[in-house]
């Protein structure tokens, strides 16, 4: 987001409305239990059965909403999820969105942040409909412009200022990049609290993690590049300021690896090497299976960045899930 703020959120909206309505390429990438929903889906659709022709109506949506795939909203506490009967209408479904998971945190930062639920209803309205139509999905209201919650509407065909709501100019990265680092110094340096959602907690599904982290390494080395690159700024920019505020090298970096086990990455051990069991990276490895090496580009980028502006070392992957090792694990060089 930090390079390219026009074009960044574009992608990452296209990415969650394609992954939420794969076409047969794409599928083959999916786990087993997720190729037989969609494949159920589909053939249930061929032969007309148990699925609604159309999402037009509000009746047809709302009778969908209990039932997989979207369900799936709730189970991975990405927000509290509220469909608005009474103003939607044909083809224009209205939504509310309470304890976003994209927007807690960024009240009034002076842009919309969903990222995440919209477009994926509107790939799922894709997916279940008959004649699979083309859904879109905009904001309405959203915590980052200083509302309560976030609202969006959901539509057939295209919408005309949708494009341009997803674009973001550089000074708005900005207030998005420093935002975050407030919270993380703050909890680094004065135990301050994460943001916290009243009644869905700090915890996020790891399916959110794999958007972040999974799925663009599955597009091509530019992206893993890219990735690498975001992860190893923000991490050597978190470890100049810890070490301007007065903490020794050693401290410095305890606080981050404590700070990574906090956030449940993984089960962090440091010594001679950074080992981390479980890692919350490597769960795509799992799940897709494609890399045979090691390929925790993110978490290699945040060490690589942390290493190097706190001690002036790097760190390479030396072992990985994805080769086939119990472990992912980094040796410092």
């Amino acid at each position: 987001m930090l390079w390219d703020p026009k074009g960044f959120p574009t992608m990452l909206y296209e990415l969650n409305k394609y992954e939420a309505s794969p076409d047969e390429e794409s599928l083959s990438l999916y786990p087993w239990y997720m190729r037989l929903l969609f494949n159920t889906m589909y053939f249930l659709q061929a032969l007309g059965l148990f699925v609604p022709k159309s999402l037009s109506q509000t009746k047809a949506m709302k009778s969908v909403l209990k039932f997989p795939p979207f369900n799936g909203i709730a189970k991975e506490f990405s927000g509290i999820v509220e469909y608005l009967e009474d103003v939607s209408r044909t083809d224009e479904h209205y939504f509310r969105v309470y304890e976003n998971s994209d927007c807690v945190g960024f009240e009034n930062i002076g842009v919309a942040m969903a990222s995440h639920i919209p477009p994926m209803l509107a790939g799922y309205c894709k997916a279940i409909e008959r004649n699979r139509r083309e859904w879109n999905a905009i904001e309405t209201k959203c915590v980052g412009l200083g509302d309560p919650y976030c609202e969006f509407k959901l539509v057939t065909g295209e919408i005309p200022n949708l494009k341009a709501s997803l674009e973001l100019d550089s000074s708005v990265v900005d207030k998005i990049h420093e935002r975050l680092m407030e919270w993380l110094m703050g909890f680094l340096l004065e135990e301050k609290p994460l943001a916290k959602r009243p009644r869905l907690g700090s915890d996020v599904h790891l399916h959110v993690v794999l958007h972040g982290m999974g799925f663009l390494n599955l597009v091509g080395e530019k992206y893993r590049r890219a990735q690498m690159m975001g992860s190893a700024r923000s991490a050597k920019i978190i470890g100049e300021r810890l070490l301007e505020a007065g903490l020794s090298e050693d401290e410095a970096v305890k606080r981050v690896i404590d700070f990574m086990n906090y956030c449940k990455v993984g089960k962090v051990v440091l010594g001679e090497t950074v080992r981390i069991i479980e890692n919350c990276e490597s769960l795509r490895t799992t799940l897709f299976g494609r890399i045979k090496e090691p390929s925790c580009y993110f978490t290699t980028g945040f060490l690589n960045g942390l290493f190097s502006a706190v001690k002036g070392k790097h760190v390479r992957e030396i072992k990985c899930v994805a080769a086939g090792d119990p472990y992912c694990e980094w040796e410092m060089i």
